[in-house]
This record gives C-alpha cells, structure tokens and sequence, in this order.
C-alpha cells in the first residue's frame, strides 16, 4: 500500500505559508526594484541640463522611450495571455475532476481509521474486535450501514499486486497487474457500487470457506476477453498456490484518483485475509450530516476498547476535494497572476497612450483644424493602442502554444492547444484593451484645435 501523486504537484506537499520563502520573495521583490530603478537614476544623474532644456516634446530620447513603454505593453499582454491560456487550462481541468463520475455514491458517507494492530490485535482477536466494532456501527442512530476496507477511495492509496490467470504459472513471466481491496461483505452495497453478474459477499465467506472474490468489469474484460470470469480461479504472484475463485463482476470505480483510467481491481472478504486488515479504513453511510455522527462513532470504540486509537474523521466528499486540492491551488495561483498580469498590461496600454495623446496633441489640433472627424481621431488613436495588443497576442500565442504542450500530461478532459481556450482567453484580453485605449482615444477627441496650435 502507497500513497500516490496526482496533478500538478505532490499530493503530500504540504501547503502551509513558509515564512524563510516569503521573507526571501519579499527580499528578491526589494533588489528587484532597487536594480531597475538605478538604471534610469544613474542615467539622469549624468543628464547635460543645457541639451535637456532645449530638447522639444519631439526629441530622440522621447521617442526613444516610447519604443521601450510600446515594447514593455507587447510584453505584458503576451505574459497576460500565457497566464490566462494555463489558468484557464487548468481551470476546465479542476471543473472535469470535480464532475468525475467516480462509479459509486461519495454522499453522506463518514470515513474514519483504525489501527488494532499497532495494539497488538491480530489473527482471531482480530476478527472478534472488528466484529464488535460492525455491530456498534450498524446499530448506530442515523447509520444506514457500515464497512471497511484495506484502501480509501480517492484518497491517492493504492494496493496492487500481479495475478496469475488459470493455466499460467508463477514462472510464466507474464505481468497481470491489479489493484486489490480487501472489504468488509456488505461494502459494494454500502458504497452503493453496482453488481453487474454474479453474486455478493456474505457472512460465510470466512476463514473455513473456499476463498472468493469479486472483480471489476475492467480485470474481466482486459485479462479474460471472450472468456465467462465467473467460476474462474486466479492467484497472485506473491501466494501462487493460493487460488481464489471468482464469484462476481461489479462495475468499476475510480480507486486512488479522478484522474487514473479504470484500471482491474479485485474485491476480497476481509475475514479471508486477515493479514492483510490490521488497518482498516471504516465507512458509515449516513442518513444526513455525516459529521453529526462523530462523537457516536467514538463512544462506540471506546465501549470495545478505550486504548484504540481512532483517526482521520472526514466525509468521502472532503477526501475526494483534497485529492485533487493541488490542481486547485495551482489553477488558482495562475488565474491570480494572470489576472495580475493582465491588469499591468491594462495600465500600462492606458499609459502608453495617455502619454501618445499628450505628444500629439498639435499634430491632433491640426487634424481636426484641417476638416477631421471626432471618429477619424477616435479610430487613430484605438489603432494605435490595437496594434501593440495584436502584437502582444500573436507573441503570447506562439508562447502559449508551445508552453502549454509542458502541462499537457497534467491536464485532464481538455487539450493543451484545446481553441476555446486560446478564442476566449484572447477574446477577453482584447476587451481589456479595448477599454484601456477609450479614455485616452475620448480625451483626444476633445482637444480644442486653437489651443493646441497654440502649444509649442
């Protein structure tokens, strides 16, 4: 049994603030600003005061640092778009994981640990403990039913071992691998995963009886295609002579993720395999709230016995929302930094184009003197703002495109160079724009011609 990962980061990372990375960010952020704000302070400490004075509105060195302002907005709308195109990625990512059909019901489920062995419970004490343990349970106000099993659903654990097919030998050589649950007899009918032939567990599936087992769709159709599962006897790699009759097929679940393909999984009774169920992840499908049960469940373990630890209350639902809590984090962080991005990009076009109309006011004045339309000014200076923003979007598309490809394997039910996306994403970027170039194009409109030619 092992923890997994999933998505985009480590599901075992743990996500609380460090304060040595936040006080080494806020010190990188500070030298940052101080090294780019010493260029232009060096450089106008070594200004010639006489040339500065008689410099025009026109000079090289305005243009000159039009050029880096119009550079620096194509910049910042192509990072706008790179952000926004994996934000929204993995935005379509986290809302498929969350409507994962996950092949049983996650509702009104309590789920909690138990650990006799590390009490030195084992063998038939074992047994009798768990016993009394299922009888408290299902006697439970609000319980509709328990179980347990040697696995968490949807929590990244996994069991897996290979099978060995009748007719083959451990020394075939020939891998069947499959994950393994080892559950309590009514567990497919609590956890309301459908039997699709055969039959359930019961309460004579114990050590005495012929073992059993129940497999998932996946297992009979990938390791006995053409083949009728049932009444079958398979091993596994570790007991080869130990052989296992199949009693039932059920549908198949997602195991340890959202995001794992189906994958073969046998079912077997716990009362078979008892060294294997030292742990033992509990179940309770509750008629309402399944917290409200908490403080019955653990008066219920401390009438069998006070000393047995019992851990890791939470819902199926919570279980399955942490599981894929990295996707979220990391969809979230890059829709706050595009946005972010975006909203520099934004000021920053305003600026560009604020500072445009101020030094062309004359050239404006003269425009409007000579017969133009409040339009025709309107329609030059939105274009001016335009063609920066199509630069900006082409550059960051091209970026975008080829960036995206990285993540693709942490995406889940959308492409990496999925249109939508990319249409949408460049769609609102463009509005953005649209907006930052109206205040500047509307104040350029009301210059007054006698007053700007007025103007040196």
């Amino acid at each position: 049994m092992g923890a997994g990962t999933g998505g985009f980061l480590p599901a075992n990372v743990e996500y609380s603030l460090n304060w040595r990375v936040l006080g080494f960010t806020i010190l990188i952020s500070l030298l940052t600003g101080l090294l780019f704000g010493l260029a232009p302070a060096w450089r106008a400490t070594s200004l010639d005061l006489s040339t500065a004075l008689k410099e025009s509105n026109r000079t090289a060195g305005s243009m000159s640092r039009s050029r880096v302002s119009k550079a620096l907005v194509i910049l910042q709308v192509a990072m706008s778009l790179v952000l926004l195109v994996g934000a929204g990625l993995f935005m379509r990512t986290l809302r498929n994981l969350e409507r994962v059909e996950l092949g049983f019901n996650q509702e009104n489920l309590l789920l909690f640990t138990l650990d006799p062995g590390s009490n030195g419970y084992k063998d038939e004490r074992l047994l009798r403990l768990y016993q009394q343990m299922f009888e408290r349970f299902d006697a439970l106000p609000q319980a509709r039913a328990a179980t347990a099993a040697s696995i968490p659903l949807i929590a990244q654990y996994s069991n897996n071992s290979s099978l060995i097919l009748p007719g083959e030998t451990a020394q075939s050589g020939i891998e069947h691998m499959t994950n393994i649950q080892i559950v309590r007899e009514n567990y497919l009918t609590t956890m309301e995963i459908p039997l699709l032939r055969g039959r359930h567990f019961n309460a004579h599936d114990d050590k005495s009886a012929p073992k059993v087992a129940v497999i998932s769709e996946t297992l009979a159709r990938k390791y006995f295609a053409g083949e009728d599962p049932l009444g079958k006897r398979v091993g596994f790699e570790r007991e080869p002579d130990d052989r296992i009759e199949i009693v039932g097929i059920a549908r198949d679940i997602k195991y340890a993720s959202q995001r794992e393909e189906n994958e073969p999984l046998i079912y077997m009774p716990w009362q078979q395999h008892t060294e294997q169920i030292s742990q033992m992840f509990f179940a309770i499908r509750t008629t309402g709230d399944p917290t409200a049960l908490v403080p019955a469940v653990r008066q219920a373990v401390r009438e069998v016995d006070n000393n047995l630890p019992i851990t890791e209350f939470k819902t199926q639902t919570a279980l399955a929302s942490e599981t894929i809590s990295p996707d979220r984090i990391f969809a979230n962080l890059l829709s706050f930094f595009g946005i972010l991005a975006l909203s520099l990009a934004a000021i920053g076009l305003y600026g560009v184009l604020a500072y445009s109309v101020t030094q062309r006011t004359r050239e404006i004045g003269i425009r409007l003197a000579l017969g133009a339309q409040m339009s025709d000014v309107l329609r030059l200076v939105i274009w001016q703002g335009l063609k920066l923003v199509l630069i900006g979007l082409a550059l960051g598309a091209l970026a975008a495109f080829s960036l995206t490809r990285v993540i693709a394997s942490q995406l889940y039910g959308v492409r990496a160079t999925d249109p939508m996306t990319f249409i949408v994403v460049s769609t609102l970027l463009m509005i953005i724009a649209l907006l930052a170039c109206w205040i500047p194009a509307r104040r350029a409109t009301k210059v007054d011609p006698l007053i700007a030619l007025r103007a040196e």
